[in-house]
């Protein structure tokens, strides 16, 4: 047997039933069937995560139930599907890992009443017995359900290390290329980029304009202004300015004192009164006014609509344009990691198309899916 031992890989928010009878399941995979309550769980754990992004009413069309419950049915499948396959290769996941996961899933949904980690064993483990009663499910069922998810990544993982990847070193330097066309401002040669290719790109070419673009060390206070300030109030809010810039011109005031003392953003304290700030990245006016700066000269008051600006700059760099021998081994790290991904999603999608699958849901059972047989 093949023993296999892993670091706690994840937290469920859910808790799942065993199930045998056909009429309590939402499938059945080559024969073991995946419960009602388990499938009901894990979308209403996809729902949440929705919710909590903003999408409050997201249940109440009907098409994104079905949508949504497809989705959580078709991650229960799969689990399964892997789960039974790592089995057929005597993949064998230890006790104590385990009994680890359950561990950590006990200090996770367990809470006392100020939301805090119940640190009494006794009272933790007695709170969990009744949370897995309320949920209709057991100690060896939750047991059950963590080691497929553990069987499950460990087939994955054992997978992706057998893969061998193969990069090209002209395929290296397209990619390079395409880069430098997307941090690039000709607009036509961005609008050529191969669509496919985006979902790399743009990530990538947004972390290298991090690392490279024009970039300035700030100290800045800022007086903050309501959106209605009156004339007269933000006069005075600019006079206040002023004797701010005559402070710290007479050396009566360091900036990190002044921020302390005068500021509405107090952020830069962490670092010692200055702020890193990448060219383009603030309102064009303040942007420009920063950029054009001359080294060491407090500039102010810069008013804008949320406030007034009171800046030095403290330090300038360049934009640094990178070499492909500089981007190389990022690049091949980012093509390897998404050849992998797409190795490995095929060969989940095969075992998932070659199982036995019954869909049971009813409003789902309809609809045509990769691994219904």
């Amino acid at each position: 047997m093949k023993k296999i031992t892993l670091i706690f890989l994840s937290v469920f928010s859910v808790f799942f039933v065993a199930c045998a009878a056909k009429e309590d399941s939402a499938a059945v995979v080559n024969g073991t069937h995946i419960a009602k309550n388990t499938y009901e769980a894990t979308l209403q754990n996809i729902v949440s995560a929705h919710q909590q992004l903003g999408q409050p009413d997201i249940l109440e069309n009907a098409q994104n139930r079905q949508l949504l419950g497809h989705l959580a049915l078709q991650q229960l499948i799969t689990n399964e599907v892997l789960a039974q396959e790592a089995q057929k290769q005597n993949i064998e996941i230890e006790k104590k890992l385990i009994e680890q996961n359950i561990d950590n899933l006990k200090k996770a949904v367990i809470r006392d009443e100020n939301g805090q980690p119940v640190a009494d064993k006794k009272v933790l483990d007695q709170k969990f017995k009744e949370k897995l009663k309320k949920d209709g499910t057991t100690l060896r069922a939750l047991e059950n359900n963590i080691r497929k998810e553990l069987l499950a990544k460990t087939l994955l993982k054992d997978y992706a290390d057998k893969q061998k990847i193969e990069l090209q070193e002209q395929g290296l330097q397209n990619f390079y290329d395409q880069i430098m066309i997307v941090l690039g401002n000709d607009q036509k040669q961005k609008e050529s980029l191969p669509k496919e290719n985006l979902p790399l790109l743009l990530p990538f070419a947004t972390e290298v304009k991090k690392q490279t673009a024009e970039r300035t060390l700030v100290s800045s206070v800022f007086l903050a202004t309501p959106k209605d300030i009156s004339k007269q109030d933000l006069s005075a809010k600019q006079q206040q300015a002023r004797d701010i810039i005559k402070e710290l011109k007479e050396n009566k005031i360091s900036f990190a004192e002044a921020i302390e003392k005068y500021s509405d953003d107090k952020n830069a304290l962490k670092t010692n009164g200055e702020q890193l700030v990448l060219r383009g990245t603030l309102p064009t006016e303040l942007d420009k006014a920063v950029f054009e700066s001359k080294l060491g000269t407090i500039t102010g008051p810069l008013t804008q609509p949320e406030g007034v600006y009171i800046i030095r700059v403290n330090e300038k760099r360049a934009e640094i344009k990178p070499t492909y021998t500089q981007l190389r081994n990022s690049i091949i790290n980012t093509l390897a990691e998404a050849q992998l991904k797409q190795k490995t999603s095929q060969y989940v999608q095969e075992l998932v198309n070659n199982a036995k699958v019954e869909i049971l849901v009813p409003e789902l059972a309809q609809q045509s899916t990769p691994a219904e047989k």
